[in-house]
């Protein structure tokens, strides 16, 4: 099994990157000092040095990294904060002095928190960092918010190639005279990109980055068998939920249920669903009324026209749902199924025959984990929530509880000089 060695500068960073991996199935200890490192897994170095002066932290990072063998892991990382807090470029050099990486990839951004690096800065809720209350901390306030820069200060102006969303999302080559990589990131989407481009590439590689980029690194790595959400709820909240799964990088089909009910043809849709789903992404079918207010009108006249209504008309709609989804899983078996919506679950559960659920546990408020019981689903994992309730977060949440749960692989590639 792949070994990492993350050097964070505080305990919650430590623990909210090693995570990912104990996510993925592998065992990480979080330390203090080097002398407690366990051999052959992987671990996490705490140095507290987020607060300390630049001095400080250099030489604090240089001397724990000092009593460490780096070589002896396949993957180096710095954990480094989203919003920029602390001693970055101090810390860089101090790991450069030690480890001295062939190359250096930079990728701040969180946007699971609403952290993005867009045109070099980061941004915070779509506000340049320092023009927010990070760039006001009494303690360690962020003097830079340039991504571009920070690289450029701790390497050299002449170092760094830097990356906007169209370089990376167009696969521009890597210029390998350059030794550091910047990257504005958007969405976990892209975090991914970033991964492919240093695949093979033969080098000592420092990773840079808050926990978005690690967690990257694993999706990309791993063979996770992607989860698949179905989506029948029409609430506004739930429509929140959507959009932001979708701008942080979710796979989602609309499915117009006003015209699927009247050709009774939706193999298109499956088929497509089918080729997102083999290339490891996570999918939501969503009813095209849930993201639209014109189109749950549509259905609602579409059906009427056709004497459907009230309670009828829901239970066929959420049948329509239901049916392509079954049809989807029984041409790629999924990892779970995630539901949002009580008609749309007990829809799936009717079609496929189910005689009911075990639960397991509760992954987040209001929403439990379930094992199906019976029928052509059985031992299916599934997750199950209320249309009008939770964050906008939670979708994304619940398909990626639910793809830690499938079987996975070991990372198997690495970055070492041949």
């Amino acid at each position: 099994m792949a070994k990492f060695l993350i050097i964070a500068d505080d305990f919650t960073g430590a623990n909210d990157t090693g995570v990912k991996l104990t996510e993925e199935g592998m065992p990480v200890n979080v330390f203090f000092s080097a002398i407690n490192i366990v051999p052959h897994t992987s671990c996490v170095i705490d140095t507290e040095t987020r607060n300390d002066s630049e001095k400080t932290a250099y030489e604090k990072t240089k001397t724990i990294l000092n009593s460490i063998d780096m070589n002896q892991f396949d993957f180096v990382y710095k954990k480094v904060d989203s919003t920029l807090r602390g001693n970055i470029v101090t810390e860089l050099r101090a790991i450069n002095d030690r480890f001295a990486p062939d190359y250096v990839v930079f990728a701040p951004a969180l946007p699971a928190l609403g952290r993005q690096v867009i045109n070099k800065k980061v941004l915070v809720s779509g506000k340049e960092l320092r023009k927010t209350e990070f760039a006001c901390d009494p303690v360690k306030p962020v003097l830079q918010d340039n991504v571009e820069t920070i690289l450029a200060q701790s390497f050299g102006v002449n170092s760094v190639q830097y990356y906007s969303l169209k370089d990376l999302r167009s696969n521009k080559d890597l210029d390998l005279s350059k030794k550091c990589f910047g990257f504005d990131t958007e969405n976990d989407e892209d975090f991914c990109k970033i991964v492919s481009l240093f695949q093979g590439l033969k080098g000592k590689i420092l990773w840079v980055g808050s926990s978005g980029l690690i967690e990257g690194m694993v999706k990309k790595s791993s063979v996770a068998i992607p989860a698949i959400a179905l989506v029948g709820s029409v609430s506004s909240k739930t429509r929140k939920q959507i959009l932001y799964a979708k701008e942080n990088g979710l796979a989602i089909i609309a499915l117009p249920i006003y015209e699927i009910y009247k050709t009774e043809n939706y193999s298109e849709y499956v088929d497509q669903a089918v080729r997102i789903l083999k290339k490891g992404r996570n999918l939501a079918l969503v009813s095209s009324a849930s993201l639209k207010r014109a189109d749950l009108i549509k259905t609602k006249t579409s059906f009427n026209e056709a004497g459907i209504v009230g309670t009828e008309m829901e239970n066929t709609i959420q049948m329509i749902l239901a049916g392509i989804c079954r049809r989807v899983i029984k041409e790629f078996p999924v990892s779970g199924l995630f539901v949002t919506g009580g008609t749309t679950a007990q829809s799936i559960l009717r079609i496929v025959k189910a005689q009911g659920t075990v639960i397991r546990e509760e992954v987040a408020l209001g929403m439990p984990l379930l094992t199906v019981v019976g029928g052509e689903f059985d031992g299916i994992n599934m997750i199950s929530k209320a249309g009008a309730f939770g964050d906008s977060s939670l979708i994304m949440f619940g398909l990626n509880k639910l793809r830690s749960l499938g079987k996975k692989a070991e990372i198997s590639w690495n970055y070492k000089k041949a």
